[in-house]
């Protein structure tokens, strides 16, 4: 097992979840933001990209990434909820 799997299936299995990004050896850049839009195997990561037109986001589409072309991983802020006055 790739150790790029393990750290995805621990990313995406945090409670609460915390956004991540994925760097590709070739250059892509993926943010993952909704963690049950993605489906992760032994040997590669379909990543769900939302559509911008709806909220809550449902996907779009998704990009298939072998887990060997994963560069790195970095974790983002989780974003602050919106204020209530």
């Amino acid at each position: 097992m790739h150790m790029e799997r393990e750290q995805l299936r621990k990313l995406l299995k945090n409670d609460p979840f915390q956004p991540f990004r994925v760097y590709v050896k070739d250059g892509r850049i993926y943010e993952v933001r909704h963690p049950r839009m993605n489906q992760l195997a032994d040997t590669f990561i379909n990543i769900g990209i939302p559509s911008p037109e709806y909220a809550p986001p449902i996907c779009d589409h998704t990009e298939h990434v072998r887990l060997s072309e994963i560069e790195r991983l970095e974790v983002l802020p989780i974003p602050s909820p919106p204020a209530t006055w």
